[in-house]
């Protein structure tokens, strides 16, 4: 663990370890600049972005939360904070961060696989089958970086939709580091092993459209769509926000099927 007391320590500490720092708590009072000051200038450097950071404050009106969340923290504490509660979002982020990593370099890795299709249907299991597509679907995006985010409905039409587990399930399960090992013995039960999320992927001239949908019970999607003051504070729940400020989400029924748009900067044109 690396400890800074101001921001220019801070800095020389962040550019000297910058490939080896995945998580970085944050206080937002500082001694020569403010935590928010020194957010907004690291994430302007592309080595930076990809760390995770935690906000620490005593500040927690909704204003300050969305100060520190547009800046670029992805996680919020309000002083004061118990050691458990600061050792589950660690481990939150480091298993966000890690994930996201992978999924990058999968997408480095892809040969652009679709590049051809204009409609098919996917079937998959696992949250890592579902990667693994939406690694080929990002990749046909103007911006794949963004559109790897689609993950998160993949990844929460295998959790919560097929396999039921609750938000809350998911909060004690990330705390207590168990969440993989949980999706894989769910996976194993009898009533699980045919369940598949089903997924429509359509490439029209200016979008390309792709449709989720589980074999759950749905959810109420609604609370989802937006990052309220309160599940700002959890170790997870913000990847249908996040994702709903870049592409339009439109959920349909009750909330086990999903559509998603994303646009095409460069308009195809069909004979």
């Amino acid at each position: 663990m690396l400890a800074a007391h101001h921001a220019d320590d801070a800095k020389k500490i962040l550019k000297e370890h910058a490939h080896e720092i995945e998580v970085m708590l944050l206080d937002w009072s500082m001694p020569d600049v403010s935590g928010i000051e020194l957010l907004r200038d690291i994430k302007q450097e592309k080595v930076f972005e990809k760390i995770q950071v935690i906000m620490q404050t005593v500040m927690s009106d909704s204003q300050n939360i969305q100060d520190g969340i547009d800046a670029g923290a992805f996680f919020y504490l309000v002083k004061p904070v118990t050691p458990a509660l600061l050792s589950s979002t660690v481990k939150a982020a480091i298993l966000d961060y890690e994930r996201k990593r992978d999924l990058l370099k999968q997408l480095e890795e892809s040969k652009g696989a679709f590049r051809f299709l204009t409609e098919g249907e996917f079937h998959f299991r696992t949250v890592k089958e579902g990667d693994f597509l939406a690694v080929h679907i990002a990749h046909e995006c103007p911006n794949p970086e963004e559109a790897i985010l689609i993950s998160e409905l993949f990844a929460n039409a295998v959790e919560h939709g097929n396999l039921g587990l609750t938000y809350d399930e998911k909060t004690h399960l990330i705390s207590e580091n168990r969440l993989n090992e949980e999706v894989e013995e769910r996976l194993s039960q009898s009533e699980h092993r045919d369940q598949f999320v089903q997924v429509s992927f359509r490439r029209l001239p200016n979008k390309i459209l792709v449709t989720v949908e589980d074999q759950g019970h749905g959810f109420d999607f609604e609370k989802y769509l937006r990052l309220d003051d309160d599940r700002v504070f959890h170790n997870h729940g913000r990847g249908i926000a996040l994702l709903h400020t870049i592409f339009p989400l439109r959920y349909i029924g009750k909330g086990n099927k999903v559509v998603v748009e994303i646009p095409l900067k460069n308009t195809m044109v069909y004979n």
